[in-house]
């Protein structure tokens, strides 16, 4: 298969490179690996979660979080569908925050834990769009977001999301990313699936890397 739309890159990993740790993270002094099959079940769920939550072709939704397997899973979730990422900085201010989601016009916000998830907490007043906040960590009174996943699982409507990948062309948005603000409020600027693979396909013959190399990711 050749890849043109960035939800297709784990499923081209699965058909030629497939690996028991496509995806890892230290939890609790000890490390995590999910397989690449992993990370397309835990995706295709937080797809479906996302449609049984109302999410349709072209709304937006936030990942607020450090770099983590999770974040992976929503991302290829909400691309599957034709929705877009909207990927914001941890370390930025609350009016920063509020300026962006009511910007982009964000209705489900993914948080990686308690702190953001207070930051979020205490604007979302200010941002009438947001139904949802969800965190990666385990944090009290809030949302998690395996609640996603688990509704993603019992969603009774499974062949809407062939559908919905089968409409996604690569110059549809994928991704508003912010600017820092530094000359003003921040500006989003509008990635659409090709402006990221035409990146990765362009440089692909550079990095002497083969079959069995490791990589490391960082965001």
């Amino acid at each position: 298969m050749k890849v043109s739309r960035i939800f297709e890159l784990p499923y081209y990993q699965l058909e030629h490179f497939p690996q028991n740790d496509s995806l890892a993270a230290k939890e609790n002094g000890s490390w995590t690996k999910y397989s690449t099959q992993d990370f397309i079940d835990n995706a295709t769920n937080i797809s479906y979660g996302l449609l049984s939550l109302g999410i349709n072709k072209d709304d937006k939704v936030a990942i607020i979080s450090n770099n983590r397997p999770e974040w992976n899973f929503v991302d290829i979730g909400i691309l599957q569908i034709g929705a877009i990422n909207v990927p914001i900085y941890p370390t930025i201010s609350e009016s920063d925050y509020k300026f962006i989601l009511n910007d982009a016009e964000v209705k489900i916000v993914f948080v990686s834990d308690e702190d953001l998830y207070q930051k979020i907490q205490n604007i979302k007043a200010d941002v009438p769009n947001i139904q949802e906040v969800y965190t990666f960590n385990e944090v009290n009174d809030a949302k998690n977001w395996k609640e996603v996943l688990e509704a993603g699982k019992s969603y009774d409507n499974k062949d809407s999301l062939i559908a919905l990948k089968d409409s996604v062309t690569p110059e549809d948005l994928a991704t508003l990313i912010y600017t820092s603000g530094t000359t003003g409020t921040p500006k989003g600027v509008m990635l659409t699936h090709n402006n990221l693979v035409s990146n990765f396909s362009a440089i692909d013959p550079l990095p002497h890397a083969e079959p069995g190399d490791k990589a490391l990711s960082f965001l």
